[in-house]
């Protein structure tokens, strides 16, 4: 693996990037040995876990992760304003146009509640009819929250359950807006991703069709519920050397015990 280095102070201002271009030239853009991501919020918690790890161990080099969305991460790995996208989602058809995209993981999606909430168990008939008929779930989940039309997660969710058009509910840009939703009243529900469960003592994570949500069962395929971990980037464009290093150490075995540590499942370089 090449060496670029060892660790440098990002400015506080990059630690909220929003993953626009604009908060990128604030901080300085990219000079060589700067790597600039944007996308997914599901996947952002990894990806800052990975890029911390990369820099400390190389000198100089600043990895800026912003978020956005899925769909933010696709338009700027095509338009060639961020040297890597996220999304959290399958890409095919127009979304698919003029990048490359790599599966770093597979993730699962949690459909969470309230820790105070009765209900433990679900099955994709009951999740299908509050999403799609606003129909109680066993008398005691009566309302429920989604994520915006940006949001990779929203897809795979819709796909997997598959549900053309969600009910109207409230539509939140992040998952940690879920969460605080959720958590609030013990008769919502959600979904998010599968490592938003770790150390949140605020909501709980409902078994689907019977099967725990767990790294372990996602892996097993028993756990259903779950999608891949993207990055992308621009066909023409190509990635540079020390994005292509950054590649390399996430499927490294230190990048494979950060993702599973993160509670996402490994797959194999394609």
């Amino acid at each position: 693996m090449k060496k670029f280095g060892k660790i440098v102070a990002i400015a506080a201002a990059c630690a909220a990037l929003t993953g626009s271009v604009a908060a990128f030239a604030a901080c300085g853009g990219n000079d060589g040995n700067t790597i600039n991501i944007s996308g997914s919020t599901s996947v952002q918690p990894l990806m800052q876990k990975l890029a911390d790890a990369y820099m400390a161990e190389h000198d100089g080099v600043t990895i800026n992760v912003g978020a956005g969305g899925s769909g933010v991460g696709i338009s700027n790995a095509q338009d060639g304003t961020v040297d890597l996208g996220m999304a959290s989602k399958e890409i095919t058809g127009d979304d698919a146009e003029g990048i490359t995209t790599i599966q770093i993981a597979t993730d699962g999606i949690a459909l969470i509640a309230s820790k105070d909430c009765t209900v433990t168990s679900v099955t994709k008939d009951e999740v299908y009819g509050l999403y799609v008929n606003s129909t109680p779930i066993q008398n005691v989940i009566t309302a429920a929250v989604s994520r915006d039309g940006s949001s990779g997660t929203r897809e795979a969710f819709q796909d997997i359950m598959e549900i053309e058009t969600i009910a109207k509910m409230p539509e939140l840009a992040s998952q940690d807006a879920v969460i605080e939703n959720v958590a609030a009243a013990n008769n919502i529900i959600g979904y998010v991703s599968l490592e938003a469960l770790s150390g949140n003592t605020t909501i709980k994570g409902l078994n689907f069709e019977g099967v725990e949500p767990t790294a372990e069962k996602v892996a097993s395929g028993e756990y259903t519920l779950s999608r891949p971990f993207n990055i992308m980037y621009n066909t023409e464009k190509g990635m540079s050397d020390l994005t292509e290093d950054f590649v390399d150490f996430i499927f490294s075995e230190a990048g494979a015990d950060i993702i599973e540590a993160n509670g996402q499942v490994v797959v194999a370089r394609k």
